[in-house]
């Protein structure tokens, strides 16, 4: 994603939270990440853990509020998340980057990376910073979503936004498909635990909340002087739908995959041909 982009999607965390908010309301099944990345790592509460890409600090509020006693980081790339990571107790903000951590060789038990991955130019440089930072033995989650999530919502948004002349977002090259593959080539071993789900709407408002979320990704950035003009068409086109679709939900499949993997204590990374 340029990163122009990137920056005024993250400088407010209220679309975030729209965005995370609609998938615990509105998925087909239980839709809980925290609770997976967390089934995942099996903590015993005294790990020095750092969340890259922290986003507005939720994993880490989680953490401390059921008395993690390790640190507990939260990095961004942006000030407004670094801020909110900061505001919670017993939790750490750092600036930085995934590909230039600014921490030393084995800083932490545990290392998580929640839906961020593929926001960065270099995911295996991120990757290698990832297993640079974690101690040996230690464990490295990486969440990122299935290709094509939520299709039918991301492509109306990239319809409306492209009526009025803007870039659609830029192509995601990190996703369930290919993390394995990648994770595997800096760590050897991975183990993958999935989760299928979808979307569901049976009326207009949170879905066009929902595509309002989005539309920083496909250039309609708060600032923008026809972004009310594109929110409105974007929700006459919802309502259309509705109204011409008695009785139906707007269903649209999601997913992620949970990745996880334990450094060695050899300390240096696989050859590329594991």
């Amino acid at each position: 994603m340029c990163s122009y982009r990137l920056h005024a999607e993250y400088a407010d965390p209220t679309p975030l939270k729209v965005r995370i908010d609609t998938h615990e309301h509105y998925s087909e099944r239980p839709d809980d990440p925290i609770a997976d990345v967390l089934t995942a790592l099996d903590l015993t509460g005294t790990e020095d853990l750092a969340d890259i890409g922290c986003g507005d600090a939720r994993f880490l509020a989680h953490l401390a509020s059921r008395g993690h006693q390790g640190a507990l980081v939260g990095m961004d790339t942006s000030p407004a998340m670094v801020a909110a990571a900061n505001a919670v107790p017993r939790v750490r903000g750092v600036f930085g980057s995934a590909d230039r951590i600014p921490f030393d060789d084995n800083s932490f038990d545990v290392l998580t990376a929640r839906h961020m991955l593929y926001h960065v130019p270099n995911p295996v440089a991120a990757l290698r910073e990832f297993r640079r930072t974690t101690k040996p033995g230690g464990t490295v989650a990486v969440v990122v979503n299935h290709p094509g999530t939520h299709p039918h919502t991301t492509e109306l948004v990239a319809a409306h936004a492209a009526t009025y002349g803007l870039d659609v977002a830029d192509a995601v090259t990190v996703d369930s498909d290919t993390l394995p593959a990648l994770m595997s080539e800096v760590f050897g071993k991975v183990r993958i635990q999935r989760s299928d789900n979808a979307l569901v709407f049976d009326t207009p408002d949170p879905l066009v909340r929902f595509a309002e979320a989005l539309f920083t990704f496909y250039g309609v950035t708060p600032n923008h002087p026809r972004r009310q003009v594109i929110l409105n068409d974007l929700r006459e086109d919802v309502e259309d739908w509705f109204t011409h679709h008695p009785g139906r939900t707007w269903r649209d499949p999601k997913g992620y995959i949970v990745a996880t993997a334990v450094v060695d204590h050899q300390g240096s990374a696989p050859s590329a041909s594991m």
